[in-house]
């Protein structure tokens, strides 16, 4: 019984310093394992039908994209990722009719970096927003309650461990979950929708990892991104990402991408190819100048 009890305020804790680091009161969030589960729980507990639009963006990942696609809804992607990112809300917006139902999107781009507007996509479409935080909590300042459901992940910019991950849920009775767990009969908040539970050790990690977000750590991976963006274009590469967006720099130099990364790995800089073609770096708190410089040098030595 005392392990238990351990448990479920290891558990609480966990959800507070979540609830705390994306602006949201704690009853209102539930762990998951990752953004995609997040995203299935709301999509599947809309009970969505083939006569209902959602409307997204030409960015999104996946883990948003396929379960939205499984739900058999009409899906309407905003071309957004090769415009500026000043012209995003219009052309989301744009795609909104009568017969849509929910925005889904993400906070940040993973093709490209941008953060798109989403108080101003709610205050403008009035709709049910659906915001994938794979790349936005831990990586920029949140504040989820502008949406009605925000997702968070454990295991990328938190630096948690994998398959850890939250779901803040502005209403949970809003939703109606096709998957039911113990939680379902003897929970009265958000938590009642999780599925899953995670293990001792996963909860101890993400809350130390939670723990350990420096004050200082937004404004730090901001000066640093400004200055990979700086040095890449200095450097005589294209860059799409654009000054004072997120933490992910989306960019082109000449060769072909899996080898550019391949041989960029060899002089020991993690980088990685996208589906449409481009190279995307990602620069936290944790980096320095000195990272920046050797990913710039590793590129200028490609094919050497």
């Amino acid at each position: 019984m005392a392990a238990f009890e351990g448990s479920v305020a290891d558990e609480t804790a966990l959800r507070e310093s979540l609830a705390a680091l994306v602006n949201v009161p704690a009853e209102k969030v539930l762990l998951t394992t990752s953004t995609t589960e997040g995203c299935n729980l709301v999509i599947n507990g809309l009970e969505l039908s083939p006569d209902d639009e959602v409307v997204t963006t030409d960015g999104e990942h996946p883990g948003l994209l396929l379960p939205l696609e499984a739900s058999g809804v009409k899906i309407k992607k905003a071309r957004v990722t090769e415009l500026p990112a000043s012209d995003a809300l219009e052309a989301i917006t744009a795609e909104v009719t009568p017969a849509t139902r929910l925005v889904a999107l993400s906070h940040v781009l993973w093709l490209n970096g941008h953060v798109l507007p989403l108080a101003d996509i709610k205050r403008v479409t009035g709709l049910p927003l659906l915001v994938d935080g794979a790349q936005s909590v831990g990586a920029i300042p949140v504040d989820a309650s502008v949406a009605d459901w925000y997702t968070v992940s454990g295991q990328k910019w938190l630096c948690g461990p994998e398959t850890t991950g939250a779901l803040y849920v502005a209403d949970h009775e809003s939703l109606k979950p096709r998957m039911k767990s113990y939680f379902a009969s003897v929970r009265t908040d958000a938590t009642r929708l999780a599925v899953v539970h995670l293990g001792h050790t996963m909860v101890a990690g993400l809350r130390v990892a939670v723990a350990d977000q420096p004050e200082w750590g937004f404004r730090r991976a901001s000066e640093l991104v400004a200055r990979c963006r700086e040095s890449l274009i200095a450097a005589g590469f294209e860059v799409r990402t654009e000054a004072g967006q997120g933490t992910l720099i989306s960019f082109r130099v000449p060769g072909e991408p899996v080898e550019v990364v391949k041989a960029a790995y060899a002089r020991g800089v993690v980088i990685r190819y996208l589906p449409d073609g481009w190279l995307r770096a990602s620069v936290g708190w944790w980096n320095d100048e000195s990272d920046i410089d050797r990913m710039i040098a590793a590129l200028k030595a490609f094919p050497a």
